[in-house]
């Protein structure tokens, strides 16, 4: 399977830093790190690569996208981490992301840290679902459609409205609702947490969870369980939404994460 890869190196390497590896959400690729979250960590010092799972962005597999399931999504993360080579690396998941890199601890991942942004919470979705559907039963419809409809086919107000803040540029959410696709049928069932998926707490490296406290997918309160989870402090950011790579507060997010690479050992 071949697997969409975008990198970007930095000008003036930072000494003795980590590389960074960055997995998306649904429905989405690795390009979406790449308008602002890639070029802002390699100005930093840091090599910065985002994968595109198989069926998204890039990599191959569109054609038998709900086929797949998140052991195979597992899989083109260590396929990714060996194609990379030894040396320290920071594993970071979005959303769908994150689950895949839980998964990926729980079948035996190692790496000198892990951040989960916005993450599928280690019990998966079914609660988040629920609460949804009974705080925001626009968005949980346009979702509960995923399952056989195109993303381009949503309402594109009620997506915009739970997916980024009030302040994102029309241009950029036209941007982004070009470049959306579909998602593996299997795989929003397996989220809802009837696959385990969440490794043990003391297998994980260090870890890092924030969440944004505008976003309506994943909830702070899912963002604190997952922290509490792992024995961590949540890092929550006022005014994010979801697609927090994107959004027009999207440094307030890669900021502390930056802190928190910064003070992992060396």
């Amino acid at each position: 399977m071949e697997l969409e890869l975008i990198t970007r190196r930095p000008a003036a390497p930072r000494p003795d830093s980590p590389r960074l590896l960055l997995v998306h959400g649904i429905c989405v690729g690795a390009w979406v790190w790449d308008e602002h979250v890639l070029p802002w960590f390699a100005d930093a010092g840091f090599e910065v690569h985002a994968l595109s799972l198989r069926g998204h962005g890039g990599s191959g597999g569109r054609e038998r996208l709900n086929d797949w399931r998140l052991a195979d999504y597992t899989e083109d993360l260590r396929t990714t981490i060996a194609r990379l080579g030894d040396g320290p690396l920071v594993v970071v998941g979005h959303s769908l992301g994150g689950a895949v890199v839980q998964d990926w601890i729980r079948s035996g991942g190692h790496a000198a840290g892990v951040a989960l942004l916005a993450s599928v919470p280690p019990w998966g979705l079914a609660y988040s679902a629920w609460q949804m559907m009974l705080s925001s039963p626009d968005l949980f419809q346009q979702l509960a459609r995923l399952s056989f409809a195109e993303p381009r086919t949503l309402d594109p107000d009620v997506m915009r409205r739970h997916l980024f803040s009030d302040d994102l540029p029309d241009a950029d959410y036209a941007r982004f609702a070009r470049r959306v696709q579909g998602e593996s049928r299997h795989v929003g069932i397996e989220l809802q947490g009837w696959r385990p998926f969440a490794p043990m707490p003391w297998q994980a490296p260090p870890v890092f969870v924030l969440g944004g406290e505008d976003d309506r997918f994943i909830r702070p309160d899912a963002v604190r369980g997952t922290a509490t989870y792992f024995g961590v402090k949540p890092h929550l950011v006022p005014q994010l939404a979801h697609a927090l790579m994107l959004d027009p507060h999207w440094e307030d997010a890669a900021r502390p994460l930056l802190d928190w690479i910064l003070k992992l050992p060396a």
